[in-house]
C-alpha cells in the first residue's frame, strides 16, 4: 500500500470558509458584493452610482446594481438608497438612506466577528 499518500502531509491542507449573508424574512438581502457596493454608495461623494461601480472589486453592470438595490427594496418592503435628479453631469445622484446605512453597518458587525471567531478557529 505505498500508493496512499501520508496522511501527516494532506492535514495541513485541511482549512474552512466561512459565507454569511443577511437575510430579512428569511430572504437573502446582503451578502459580500452588495455590501460591497452600498460601502461604495457611501464612500462616493458626488454621488453617482457609475462612480462607486468602478471602484468595486467586483464589476456589477449599472443595470445590474440598480436590480441589486431593488431586490433589497422588494425583499424588505424599504429602499437602502435616496435618489434625486441633477448630478454633477447632468444626471441624478444616489446615497444611502438610514436602511442602507443600518443593513452595512450590521453586516459589518457580523463580518467582525465572524473573522474573529475565524481566527481563534485557525488556531485552535
Amino acid at each position: 500500500m505505498d500508493d496512499e499518500p501520508d496522511i501527516e502531509d494532506i492535514k495541513t491542507k485541511i482549512g474552512f470558509g466561512i459565507k454569511f449573508w443577511l437575510e430579512f424574512d428569511k430572504k437573502s438581502i446582503l451578502g459580500s458584493g452588495w455590501a460591497k457596493l452600498l460601502e461604495n454608495i457611501e464612500k462616493n461623494e458626488d454621488g453617482s452610482l457609475t462612480q462607486a461601480l468602478n471602484i468595486a472589486p467586483k464589476k456589477y453592470s449599472y443595470k445590474y446594481a440598480w436590480n441589486i438595490l431593488k431586490r433589497i427594496e422588494e425583499r424588505t418592503g424599504m429602499s437602502p438608497v435616496i435618489t434625486g435628479k441633477g448630478g454633477r453631469g447632468g444626471g441624478g445622484w444616489i446615497k444611502l438612506n438610514e436602511w442602507g446605512r443600518y443593513l452595512l453597518k450590521i453586516y459589518r458587525d457580523y463580518e467582525k466577528e465572524i473573522i474573529s471567531l475565524s481566527k481563534k478557529l485557525e488556531k485552535s
